[in-house]
């Protein structure tokens, strides 16, 4: 019975490192995050992607950092891929009173990178969506630094 119970013991627990590797084997690495420089296209909170007479708004993902810029004030933060989202934490923005409409199209776009959008890229267009909240980005070139003599 002693012989057994011991038997049962090591085969559970062979059974258990078996089925853990099995999961860790399955588990797919996350989306990279869509490094690069990319300008705000269309969302779904503006007609278009730029408000007349304002710049374009813009994301700038290197590393695991963000820096979003709404036409009046910036955001930046820390960022991660997690489960096809894009998870920003502490997301600071600079505090600029921004006219209407700006000033509600910035506080929806920064509110959609708070609540860890999905992301993806499709054919050089960057889409994140968060709820009823939607944008799409296209990348931008990257510039070089001129050197001055």
């Amino acid at each position: 019975m002693i012989r057994y119970a011991k038997t049962l013991r090591m085969f559970c627990a062979c059974a258990a490192v078996g089925l853990a590797a099995s999961c860790t084997m399955l588990d797919e690495p996350p989306l990279p995050l869509p490094e690069g420089r990319w300008e705000l296209l269309a969302a779904s909170f503006t007609d278009t992607g730029r408000i007349p007479g304002v710049p374009r708004a813009t994301l700038e993902i290197r590393g695991a950092r963000l820096v979003a810029y709404g036409g009046c004030n910036n955001g930046t933060g820390s960022v991660a891929s997690i489960d096809g989202r894009m998870v920003v934490e502490a997301l600071a923005t600079t505090r600029r009173a921004c006219l209407e409409p700006l000033g509600g199209f910035e506080g929806r776009l920064f509110k959609m990178l708070r609540e860890k959008p999905y992301f993806r890229v499709e054919n050089g267009v960057l889409t994140l969506a968060a709820g009823d909240l939607s944008a799409r980005f296209r990348r931008l070139p990257e510039t070089k630094a001129v050197a001055k003599p």
